[in-house]
């Protein structure tokens, strides 16, 4: 019988495996199926979390399966934007090279001080995915850009957010919620 621990992984191992489709969607020019499966994608990125919460089934194996899909996901993503729409990436490019700058920083910075990327879904983080993908919305259909660079303000936020989890733990912990958590985590370690 399968394990229901192991269905966050499977949502995660099912997100990874969608991404060829999204890209091929991307290069065949549908814009309908990209956004169907990339929309499909970002479901099990919620759903993930949700059933791992839900079953208490948190291992590291499925922290890092899930920011592997969540990597490969955002850079799919973009890809597909860039071919489907050009000018808009062409006009938001230095906002999206600074969400991006701030993503992948703290990923080094985590290699850097811990020796491994953070995996810390932190509630900011959670709240980006949510915002930058519904601020795709009105972008992209050429209403505004306004939500899309508040919400690569708060991505900054939230990475620097990370920085200083990653600045108070002296080694990986884990998921922690916010910086508020990690300042108790380290003081219940005693320093």
């Amino acid at each position: 019988m399968f394990n229901p621990k192991l269905w966050p992984n499977l949502l995660s191992g099912t997100r990874i495996a969608l991404m060829p489709a999204v890209l091929l969607a991307a290069i065949v020019g549908s814009k309908p199926w990209f956004v169907a499966l990339l929309a499909a994608a970002l479901t099990t990125d919620a759903l993930d979390g949700i059933l791992a919460r839900r079953l208490n089934a948190f291992s590291d194996f499925g922290r890092k399966l899930d920011s592997a899909a969540d990597y490969l996901t955002l850079m799919t993503g973009l890809a597909g934007i860039a071919l489907l729409w050009p000018e808009s990436v062409r006009r938001e490019l230095p906002w999206i090279a600074t969400g991006l700058g701030a993503f992948f920083g703290v990923i080094v910075f985590g290699f850097i001080r811990l020796g491994r990327a953070p995996c810390y879904h932190t509630w900011g983080a959670k709240l980006g995915v949510i915002g930058c993908s519904l601020s795709m919305i009105p972008l992209l259909s050429g209403w505004s850009a306004v939500p899309f660079h508040v919400m690569i303000v708060l991505q900054v936020l939230a990475a620097l957010e990370e920085v200083v989890i990653i600045l108070l733990l002296p080694k990986h912990e884990g998921e922690i919620a916010t910086v508020w958590h990690a300042w108790r985590q380290r003081r219940g370690q005693g320093g």
